[in-house]
């Protein structure tokens, strides 16, 4: 009997390293958190395996369309034909909603199920992508800075730039563009003027302040490192990281990071955290890269908690609270009072994390289209930024099989993947030379699991390259 217990034991133990093993999509199974899975699915008939090096995008896939082209135009009997087969795929889940337009004329080409509400995952950052770049400037920069306090403190102003680089600055990189040494070093400079060489850290976060998570979130996402935890202040080597706990608070790792890097240039600091104002004369400064170049990297590597702290920064600067209910409600509103139909939509949170969201695809869709056909600028800007198939982001190893290879360098995209939800939406440039807005969201259980489903959807897309 004891003998029998322990193989019991024994065979759970192994089974929920497995399991565990699984969700980091270590070993073949159905649990996942990944939204884009690093290594390609062979497709079905699949003859090779395709390279991972491809020259970078040409132009053809920008999100804009060109007024003046020539390209004959496809016919929705065309498109209908060209997805029937990709779209039967057994791989897809059992709901599948998908709308492709015309970008330039926005010619529903087809459409099925595409006012249908669906989850939708990570394509929700489109919604908030929009508010945000209809709210705040592209050129404005994330600062964050240095004041002097009351005696001898000294307070770290949170100005909602989080991938500050704990040393230099990098000119060359988004992530990690602002320097926490460079700043260090203007404060040390500036403190030794005045004959000060000792000094009392304090940190202020009254900018866009709200909860470090989604009240909705589960909280493995935080332990696996599906999503950092929500802050204005965060160092760019502390982003979300699949595999790895995120860290439990962004601002007091920033503060520690940056007090190390004024003990370097000789300044003594005897404490570290207290609260202080955000009043006093400026003793040294460092500035993001531009908006725009932020909410693109947040885009390209679908960074759960940088969009959040981004709609939190935007919806702050109208006097709207930073609680998921105050976010998820303004992103809503914002979206509405453009103009768009908002019907079928509920937001759960604004990054497409939590359970419960719902938008249809046409929806995707329609913001797309005002994008791509030039009608709105600042969306046009933002969908330049979106990750090319084979080539970055999460889009860096999608439409690299043998089925959809065609569609490599020539979609523009934002993913989405959930347990049971795989969506896909952006631009593609045909073979014939016109773009197209598309968006597919298919819900429901998936026979090869997320690869597999993705798969499917590049296939489709891939299938309307070729018109």
């Amino acid at each position: 009997m004891r003998k029998a217990l322990l193989s019991v034991v024994a065979i759970l133990v192994l089974l929920a390293g497995y399991l565990t093993l699984d969700i980091f999509d270590k070993v073949p199974g159905f649990l996942t958190l990944a939204d884009a899975p690093r290594a390609p699915l062979t497709s079905p008939g699949a003859s090779r395996t395709p390279t991972s090096s491809i020259a970078p995008p040409s132009p053809s896939p920008s999100s804009t369309a060109d007024p003046s082209s020539t390209a004959a135009s496809i016919t929705p009997a065309q498109v209908a034909a060209a997805v029937k087969k990709p779209l039967a795929s057994t791989w897809l889940g059992n709901r599948t909603g998908v709308v492709i337009r015309d970008a330039r004329s926005g010619q529903i080409l087809f459409d099925q199920s595409g006012s249908t509400p669906m989850e939708p995952a990570s394509t929700t950052k489109l919604l908030s992508a929009w508010a945000v770049s209809h709210t705040m400037s592209l050129q404005q920069r994330l600062t964050t800075k240095v004041v002097a306090g009351t005696g001898n403190q000294i307070v770290l102003v949170a100005g909602g730039d989080t991938a500050l680089n704990p040393g230099k600055g990098d000119p060359n990189s988004v992530n990690g563009y602002a320097g926490l040494a460079d700043l260090a070093q203007q404060v040390a400079t500036a403190l030794k003027q005045k004959g000060q060489k000792s000094v009392v850290l304090a940190v202020n976060t009254a900018y866009a302040p709200g909860p470090l998570t989604v009240p909705s979130w589960d909280p493995a996402y935080l332990s696996m490192g599906y999503t950092a935890r929500i802050a204005m202040l965060g160092l760019s080597t502390q982003r979300a990281k699949a595999g790895i706990p995120a860290v439990a608070d962004p601002v007091q790792a920033t503060t520690a990071a940056f007090a190390k890097n004024l003990t370097a240039q000789g300044i003594s600091v005897t404490g570290v955290g207290s609260s202080g104002p955000a009043t006093g004369t400026t003793l040294g400064a460092v500035q993001s890269a531009p908006l725009i170049d932020v909410l693109g990297m947040a885009l390209q590597d679908s960074d759960n908690a940088m969009i959040e702290s981004l709609v939190r920064q935007a919806a702050f600067s109208k006097g709207v609270a930073g609680d998921d209910a105050a976010l998820t409600a303004w992103v809503r509103d914002t979206v509405a009072r453009s103009g768009f139909d908002m019907t079928g939509v509920k937001l759960a949170d604004v990054c497409g994390l939590a359970d419960g969201t719902t938008i249809p695809p046409r929806l995707l869709a329609d913001l797309l289209e005002k994008g791509a056909s030039g009608a709105d600028i600042r969306f046009q800007e933002v969908m330049s930024r979106l990750p090319v198939g084979g080539w970055n982001g999460t889009m860096d190893d999608r439409f690299l099989q043998s089925t959809n290879a065609a569609g490599a360098g020539e979609v523009r995209a934002k993913t989405g993947s959930l347990t049971g939800v795989s969506s896909l939406a952006g631009t593609v440039r045909t073979t014939s030379g016109q773009l197209l807005v598309f968006a597919i969201i298919t819900n429901g259980p998936q026979s090869q699991g997320p690869y597999g489903a993705r798969a499917a959807i590049d296939n489709v897309v891939a299938a309307v390259v070729s018109l």
